[in-house]
């Protein structure tokens, strides 16, 4: 994926209003004479959002784009906030959070390179519901709100795949609320795991190091209890690490019909 950036970018609008350097929030400001960073197509076909679109729109979303680039623990959007647009993680990682009055947080999801967001808030006008902030040192893809809504209303294409993934996301979604409900530790690591990975010739590959604290934040449990988990799978080789580091996984998390049934049947005493 190549695309054409500068440090100096900056957003024509309120939408994207800060700059990270050091790792602090700064007003960032269109420097005198300046006009915004060209997005090259080829970074545009790159990202699953866009990668059917046809070569004519590819061009005028182009023209729209503009590269951020935010430091680590950076925060691209805040809950509640009335910023408005479309977002696609470029490079780097992200979490998805939400905050309570009392200031805890529950991590919703985890974004990696090719994911979008803020696509809600595009569409119903409504505060950000939830937070994003970097991981690790991150660059962003940003379309204002006017210019999403119209490649939506000129690409019958585009809104196609958007509801697809939208329905996928909630799918994805529903299953992390009912593993959370019925299962154990365990069966949310897998689930979280087998969420991560790849297909690699049928069988699932997550690539690159695992952060088991953002399992843990992502299910609600320790990084102790996954890292035991994880050891626990490891051993008994549903967890194996391939050659370039990559984890393969063997194993699926129970159904959640059927472990309480299993339960139960454990419990009740034989005939007789």
């Amino acid at each position: 994926m190549s695309y054409i950036s500068t440090p100096d970018a900056f957003a024509e609008s309120r939408l994207y209003p800060v700059a990270f350097q050091g790792g602090a929030p700064t007003a960032l400001q269109a420097p005198p004479g300046k006009t915004k960073p060209q997005v090259a197509v080829e970074t545009l076909a790159g990202v699953p959002l866009f990668s059917q679109l046809e070569p004519a729109l590819l061009r005028q979303l182009a023209d729209r784009a503009v590269v951020r680039k935010l430091a680590r623990h950076a925060t691209v959007l805040e809950q509640g906030s009335r910023d408005q647009g479309l977002f696609i993680l470029l490079r780097g990682q992200a979490q998805l959070v939400r905050h309570n009055l009392r200031g805890r947080s529950l991590v919703i999801d985890q974004l990696r390179p090719g994911d979008h967001f803020g696509e809600l808030s595009a569409i119903d006008e409504q505060p950000q519901s939830a937070a994003v902030r970097c991981t690790m040192p991150s660059e962003v893809l940003v379309f204002g709100r006017t210019d999403f809504i119209d490649c939506l209303h000129e690409s019958q294409t585009l809104l196609t795949i958007l509801l697809q993934m939208m329905v996928k996301r909630v799918r994805r979604k529903n299953r992390r609320i009912t593993l959370l409900a019925l299962h154990d530790v365990r069966c949310c690591v897998v689930q979280q795991l087998l969420d991560l990975a790849e297909l690699q010739d049928g069988q699932p590959v997550v690539r690159g190091r695992i952060c088991r604290q953002a399992i843990a934040d992502m299910i609600g449990a320790s990084r102790a209890m996954v890292s035991r988990v994880m050891m626990a799978l490891t051993r008994s080789g549903e967890l194996q690490t391939l050659a370039d580091g990559s984890t393969a996984i063997f194993c699926q998390p129970t159904s959640p019909v059927r472990q309480p049934l299993q339960r139960a049947a454990a419990r009740r005493p034989a005939a007789g």
